[in-house]
């Protein structure tokens, strides 16, 4: 009898970025016959986090991931700036004139290595310049999947060419075509399909599901609430983040209506503008104003899947501040799923959000999330939440499922 079992070698390039141990779930498929990871150097220790993540949940499927380190954006930016400099009249740079001046040595590299894959899969957005790889893949005529989450509503030209010259597109949800659609009268739904690259990984949920941890509001009875941001800052008057990582008027409103605050993270500063810290500072009043109710802890490293227990002891996890910026960033906002969703959902904790910002989830997701005028109101709403829904309803397995079939359908 003929078996009609494929196997895959998928090479992904770009960002790793956070929750590492996603990429289980691409080693455990049984599809996947291998799996090649071609990194930037700036995520060489990320790199290295994955292989001990395999190296503990999945040993006996080592062999199936090969990792490259690859010197990008580097050699693009180098080679621009050296023809900036060469041109004395001022004159602009093409984006064919930095491709040609590449070394020989990087085009057989990806000619001969990167392209020769069943699936050669880029992404996630061009703040880490994968796009500007997509578009020199695609000036090398090398087929190329695009995956993508986080944007903004400002034309680029790298991500306008990127998603118009990808085999097809793995978007988040539906809401993205519209999105692009309004953005650059680009129409997309003939070649998008819809995955989310934030979904956390089945591998470690399997492993975390049983841990036993107790949650902090068993010893004191009040609800503990999360905050998890790689930075806050305390004037909202700041540029630019436009008041997204201003945390203050909604952790004195949570501390008003009793609940305990633990904000998780790794910079406290007046402003991206000017990264200062100094005290006092409205956070640091906070402290002194609510001694046993709000806790300044240290940054919650979730690239290790041991330390989801120690994200297990709250109750609630607040996705955002609640703050809205500018249109370029707002009409983003508007669709997207945070990253920290996943995370809470992850670990069995409850996500809330204020009402207003997160358009799309307010729609989609009022299962999953509590959404609230005020903090009052949220101690309201939670007598009738039923903590055992509060899981996944995908996993990266999903991910790679979709990458699959995908592929097939596009071939």
């Amino acid at each position: 009898m003929k078996s009609n079992f494929k196997s895959y070698n998928i090479s992904r390039v770009g960002i790793i970025g956070a929750a590492p141990h996603r990429f289980l779930d691409v080693l455990s498929n049984e599809s996947v016959e291998k799996f090649n990871l071609y990194y930037f150097s700036n995520e060489r220790s990320t790199y290295q986090t994955l292989v001990k993540l395999v190296e503990k949940y999945l040993p006996e499927r080592k062999e199936k991931l090969a990792g490259f380190e690859l010197p990008w954006p580097d050699v693009y930016n180098s080679i621009l700036n050296e023809i900036v400099k060469s041109k004395s009249n001022g004159d602009s740079v093409t984006v064919s004139e930095v491709f040609s001046n590449f070394p020989n040595v990087f085009y057989k590299f990806i000619n001969e290595r990167m392209a020769c894959t069943d699936v050669l899969w880029v992404g996630d957005n061009d703040f880490d310049s994968s796009f500007v790889f997509a578009t020199f893949l695609n000036a090398l005529g090398i087929r190329y999947v695009l995956s993508l989450k986080e944007t903004r509503f400002v034309q680029s030209m790298f991500e306008f060419e990127a998603l118009k010259n990808a085999k097809f597109v793995i978007l988040p949800h539906e809401q993205y075509v519209d999105f692009f659609k309004k953005k650059y009268s680009m129409d997309l739904s003939r070649k998008a399909v819809f995955a989310d690259i934030d979904w956390r990984s089945k591998v470690a949920y399997e492993a975390l599901k049983d841990a036993n941890v107790q949650k902090l509001s068993a010893r004191d009875g009040k609800f503990h609430v999360v905050i998890l941001s790689g930075r806050v800052v305390w004037n909202k008057e700041e540029q630019r983040s436009q008041g997204r990582y201003y945390y203050v008027p909604i952790i004195e409103d949570l501390l008003n209506a009793g609940f305990v605050v633990h904000l998780h993270t790794k910079a406290l500063l007046e402003s991206l503008d000017n990264p200062v810290y100094y005290e006092p500072n409205p956070y640091t009043r906070l402290l002194l104003k609510f001694p046993n109710s709000f806790i300044i802890e240290k940054p919650l490293d979730l690239n290790d899947v041991e330390n989801y227990k120690l994200l297990m002891r709250y109750d609630l996890g607040l996705l955002n501040s609640g703050v809205s910026g500018k249109d370029e960033f707002n009409e983003f906002e508007k669709i997207n799923v945070p990253n920290r969703f996943y995370e809470y959902l992850h670990a069995n904790v409850i996500p809330i959000c204020p009402k207003g910002t997160l358009q799309y989830m307010e729609k989609k997701f009022t299962s999953d999330v509590l959404f609230f005028e005020n903090a009052r109101q949220l101690r309201t709403l939670l007598q009738s939440i039923r903590p055992q829904n509060c899981k996944p309803r995908y996993f990266f397995d999903d991910f790679v499922k979709t990458l699959l079939d995908a592929s097939e359908q596009y071939y």
